[in-house]
């Protein structure tokens, strides 16, 4: 199930892309300063690194509930992107834009490479784990199997 910890940490990215796109409109509506916007874009990367940390928390396997509002902050963070993109273009800062994208993206890689690693390894326990109990089943069916003919030995004598 969704842990305490990952329910907040989706309810806060929701809750701090709903402010960024409340300052992001106040900085177009007021032409705020360069410095405005880099806080906003600090933000929009902290977004971004909490919905990649509640995956990895997760091993990248959600229920529905969970990925239902994992992809309800995804694209509240694309719609977000869309409109910090509009307005740094506007602003003819769109080399602003592109090398941050470019971050942003090279992080989505490596978590979604990391997310990767995450269920293959989950997988490659739940593999060892069934050999195992097999094996582990195997020898006490064998075991039972000598104390029983031990056993119908030592009662026929």
């Amino acid at each position: 199930m969704f842990g305490i910890g990952e329910v907040a940490a989706i309810g806060a990215v929701i809750s701090t892309l709903k402010s960024l796109n409340d300052a992001l409109s106040t900085i177009k509506e007021t032409g705020g300063h360069a410095s405005d916007m880099a806080n906003i874009i600090g933000k929009y990367s902290d977004v971004e690194q909490k919905i990649q940390e509640v995956e990895t928390a997760k091993g990248g396997i959600l229920d529905v509930k969970q990925s239902m509002q994992l992809q309800i902050a995804k694209r509240q963070a694309e719609s977000f992107n869309r409109a910090l993109k509009d307005s740094l273009l506007m602003s003819g800062q769109g080399s602003q834009y592109t090398e941050i994208m470019t971050r942003v993206e090279e992080s989505k890689e490596r978590h979604k490479k990391a997310i990767g690693d995450l269920k293959r390894a989950k997988a490659k326990r739940n593999k060892m784990l069934k050999e195992l109990l097999t094996y582990f089943g195997a020898v006490l069916i064998a075991f039972g199997v000598c104390m029983a003919g031990l056993f119908l030995f030592l009662w026929s004598q």
